[in-house]
């Protein structure tokens, strides 16, 4: 295995089963120290999920912690880091990957089926994240994986909630890839297509969606996403910023790209009007800008402008 983990350490939340679980037992067998962070099964007479995927990991000759604290609080998220620090000395990742659900249709949800995925996906992106900023900041390295959803990207059914916090893990990402690119930081998103369960009661309108998919949970299985999470969590990940989906072996980035659009070659303010006779124009996607920033998308637009007005015979300005 040429990339190693080996005298790294990293954080996986929501380890204790399904994805989570896959992605600590893949770095657990690369050499990392991994803290398994997972609220599931805690009062058991059998234990908690994150305990078992410890032993699993220390069993194969690994190094792993558990951490039972939740990624909704900035207590929980310092507390987690605090378990890092204190087993094993620092901190090189952070995978969150710590999820709630509850679906419902738009217009029967309440703020008890809207606030917990907002503190556990988004909040907890912010609570796990934060702490250990400083930390990767002062030694030059860090990873950060945060989960987003195709839900997040193209949304779905009974799931507004769900995707409204996975959709600001795509900007999130975005904006710590900026402010770490010069610390040796990098931060990327990802997509994980895998089984459909254990996520509560279902609508039967999504339920019926799920069935139509073609894709079978046994072709898509959360060690079918690992690779990915895994080199992203790595010193040989050269991308930063980005976002991947990756489930039932396949694996792509996905992206918001910005299409050139039309360009209302009058110095007048365009008008609703205008937007609909040209509104083909407005869609037509085979030419597009993916910037670099917000700030970035101004450029794109001031060079359409002058590109536009050059073609009409209008003056060029610097």
């Amino acid at each position: 295995m040429s990339i190693s983990f080996d005298g790294q350490v990293v954080i996986v939340t929501g380890a204790g089963q399904g994805l989570g679980r896959a992605y600590a037992l893949e770095l657990g067998r690369r050499g990392a120290a991994v803290v398994v962070n997972d609220l599931a099964g805690l009062g058991s007479t059998e234990g908690s999920a994150a305990d078992a995927v410890v032993r699993e990991i220390r069993s194969a000759g690994g190094r792993a912690v558990a951490s039972h604290d939740t990624v909704a609080t900035p207590e929980g998220g310092k507390a987690i880091l605090d378990r890092a620090l204190e087993t094993f000395g620092t901190v090189d990742a952070v995978i969150h990957n710590a999820g709630v659900w509850r679906h419902k249709l738009y217009d029967e949800m309440t703020p008890d089926q809207l606030d917990p995925v907002l503190d556990v996906h988004l909040r907890g992106a912010f609570f796990v994240t934060q702490p250990a900023w400083s930390i990767m900041k002062a030694k030059g390295y860090g990873r950060i994986v945060l989960t987003s959803s195709s839900t997040g990207a193209f949304g779905r059914v009974s799931g507004s909630n769900y995707a409204a916090a996975k959709a600001a893990m795509l900007g999130l990402a975005r904006a710590l890839s900026l402010e770490g690119a010069d610390h040796g930081i990098k931060t990327n998103c990802i997509l994980p297509v895998a089984p459909f369960r254990n996520r509560g009661p279902v609508p039967a309108v999504l339920t019926e969606q799920l069935n139509r998919m073609g894709l079978a949970p046994e072709d898509a299985g959360p060690e079918l996403v690992a690779p990915m999470v895994t080199y992203l969590a790595s010193a040989a990940c050269a991308v930063n910023g980005e976002a991947f989906s990756a489930g039932g072996n396949r694996f792509g980035r996905v992206f918001v790209a910005v299409a050139d659009g039309w360009v209302n070659p009058s110095d007048d303010c365009a008008t609703a009007e205008d937007i609909e006779a040209h509104l083909p124009e407005i869609e037509d996607l085979s030419r597009y800008a993916i910037p670099p920033t917000s700030l970035d998308e101004l450029k794109v637009i001031g060079e359409l402008r002058r590109m536009r007005s050059g073609a009409s015979g209008g003056n060029d300005h610097d």
